[in-house]
């Protein structure tokens, strides 16, 4: 972080971003080719080689002893420090200070001064306003950049300065291409004369220039990232790699980029040239003597999967058949026993990457206490999902609960949600915690939800016990009012259960004070929930259920015990609705609605300790301040 928050000061008439000239509108052409690991092609019989290369992946494992990232990774790029030293005053960016930088990553002397490229990968799949910025700018304040290259919702600009222009060039694209919604390839490259703005593999802009680069007197080569909006959020959320060369890239070069860049993301493969588990391994199913095992790797392998009561452990399964998502049913266990285990994969080629040793407990006896923590709407936003990992781990509840929207769209044709977003922020506290979850809209399509999960089938509704409580997991995607057959099949099994305790888990609400969702309640009348979920009520009451879980709306509401759409503290159901865990926030209706009884607006999640008839439960922020508390006794 700058230790100096100033404004560098130019001289008059030369500002830092001056008047953009406009130019021809952008095209758009996506195309899924070559492999990120291949050279550039010839350009004017020679090789592209960058002379800086940085890829960025946030560092999201847990703290002390339990810290462990499962298998190799890249590097984090690195800016050096001596043993004493100053930041260079930062950059504003549309009159935003930097969030985080990282500078001197290449020698002063190797910045190009003549012809050169500069690459910039990114992705932005949050809601508020973020900004990046790649430049080679001047360590006194005084200096304007030699060129700079920014970025911020959706706009590209890239500026350059040379000896033979009075003015600096500067290409504006207000509306950039994406690929898959959310992610933008950005080449921009100067030969000597013209000035050129890659946009997803295709020439958008081109200005002439000419002459050797107008450089500072002291350069310095920096990437920063405005950030402020998105609280949590670091540089390698949304710049995922840059590259510099010392030439100009042409048309050929640029699309081949994009292409390789674009089949990553296709994929969901994390690093392109390292063997490496691009999800989990996960703990997705938890019973008293089984436990449900869930990785993928970035190629197909087969596994051997070492655990036991100690390290290094003394039982050995193997799954002989090469895939790259692999299940791995660990039986015959303990009750409420803790276990080691480590995945070891090795591809077709004999080259082995390993887990790690990681940690589980199985399933508790009957009588015995135990906690579990509930999120939901995970969506969109790792550096939310890392602050939320590490706070329940900080718990060590024995299993979670998410109540849908895992990701947001992560359907079949978008993957890259799954690996590059939510194993991302939560795959640091999957390997030690089992999940339990329940589909949102999000996933609607349950394609990766079901490969990436070990649940009993059918995937989209189960039940499973543990100690005295009982859980009925539904999809709410799916009808749930009467007449429908997840009705019958809930009824069929609350009607037989034995469990001191019952809950529910779905995505939709029952009852809700979000402001817009279910009607705009700022212009007329809301339904104040979903109509899907309220076919499954009468169950609820009819068979005792204590407490029932859900998301999609992206804020934290308690209500009243209700029964029969009416408060009644001695026999009614509990409905919370907690959908804090990543999504864009949202509010609430103007006037308070007769079933609520607590209200927050922002990322959380909840923790609940149950023994025998003694039941407490808490919500807590994301910096760790509780919310709201009540305790139930039977």
């Amino acid at each position: 972080m700058p230790t100096a928050h100033v404004r560098p000061q130019v001289p008059a008439g030369r500002p830092p971003f001056p008047r953009r000239a406009r130019s021809r509108s952008l095209p758009c052409l996506v195309v899924l080719a070559t492999l990120l690991t291949l050279p550039l092609a010839a350009h004017e019989g020679h090789e592209h080689f960058p002379i800086g290369s940085w890829f960025f992946w946030p560092d999201y494992t847990l703290d002390a002893r339990a810290a462990n990232y499962p298998g190799p990774r890249e590097p984090e790029p690195q800016t050096p420090f001596d043993w004493l030293d100053t930041d260079t005053p930062p950059l504003r960016l549309f009159g935003e200070l930097p969030t985080d930088r990282r500078a001197r990553l290449i020698d002063a002397d190797r910045i190009p001064t003549h012809t050169f490229s500069l690459e910039l990968w990114l992705v932005d799949h949050v809601n508020q306003p973020v900004s990046a910025l790649v430049t080679a700018r001047g360590r006194r304040p005084e200096d304007p950049p030699a060129w700079a290259v920014t970025y911020r919702r959706g706009a590209v600009r890239f500026l350059l300065r040379s000896g033979a222009m009075d003015e600096p060039v500067v290409l504006d694209a207000p509306r950039a291409p994406t690929f898959k919604k959310y992610w933008r390839h950005i080449i921009a490259s100067y030969d000597g004369d013209r000035v050129r703005l890659y946009l997803n593999g295709e020439l958008a802009l081109e200005e002439v220039a000419g002459g050797t680069l107008s450089m500072p007197r002291e350069p310095e080569f920096e990437i920063a990232a405005y950030l402020a909006r998105e609280p949590y959020m670091t540089l390698p959320n949304l710049v995922r790699e840059v590259r510099l060369y010392d030439d100009d890239i042409g048309p050929t070069q640029a699309r081949e980029r994009f292409e390789a860049l674009s089949r990553l993301v296709e994929e969901g493969r994390i690093f392109a040239d390292l063997f490496h588990f691009n999800a989990g391994p996960a703990l997705t199913f938890m019973s008293r003597t089984n436990a449900h095992l869930t990785w993928e790797t970035d190629r197909p392998a087969r596994a051997v999967v070492r655990y036991g009561t100690r390290l290094p452990g003394d039982q050995t399964l193997t799954l002989p058949e090469a895939r790259s998502i692999q299940h791995a049913v660990l039986t015959g266990l303990d009750p409420e026993t803790p276990y080691f285990y480590q995945v070891t994969a090795i591809d077709e080629g004999g080259e082995e990457i390993d887990s790690g040793p990681l940690t589980f407990k199985t399933a508790v006896e009957e009588g015995s206490p135990f906690g579990f923590a509930i999120i939901g709407d995970t969506e969109a936003r790792p550096h939310v999902n890392d602050r939320i990992a590490k706070a329940i781990w900080g718990e060590r509840p024995d299993f979670i609960l998410n109540v849908g929207d895992l990701t947001d769209g992560g359907q079949e044709h978008h993957k890259f949600e799954w690996n590059l977003e939510y194993f991302l922020g939560m795959n640091q506290v999957l390997g030690r915690i089992p999940l339990f979850p329940v589909p949102g809209n999000g996933e609607s399509d349950l394609h990766w939800y079901r490969r990436y999960h070990g649940m009993p089938q059918p995937a989209d509704r189960y039940t499973f016990r543990y100690g005295n409580a009982e859980f009925f997991m539904l999809d709410s995607n799916r009808p749930m009012g009467p007449g429908s057959e997840q009705y019958a099949w809930l009824e069929t099994r609350l009607r037989a259960s034995t469990a001191r305790w019952k809950f529910a888990c779905h995505h939709h609400p029952v009852y809700t004070s979000d402001e817009d969702d279910y009607g705009n309640t700022w212009r007329g009348p809301s339904a104040l929930g979903d109509a899907n979920p309220r076919g499954a009520v009468a169950l609820y009451e009819r068979y005792g259920v204590d407490i029932v879980f859900y998301g999609h709306i992206h804020a934290y509401e308690r209500t009243w015990p209700m029964l029969e759409g009416q408060v009644q503290t001695q026999r009614g159901v509990r409905y919370i609705q907690t959908g804090g865990a990543g999504g864009n926030l949202e509010d609430f209706t103007p006037n308070r609605n007769a079933f609520s009884n607590k209200l927050f607006r922002g990322h959380h999640y909840c923790l609940i300790r149950l023994h025998q008839d003694h039941l407490s439960f808490q919500m807590f922020d994301t910096d760790g301040r509780l919310r709201d508390a009540f305790e139930l006794r039977k």
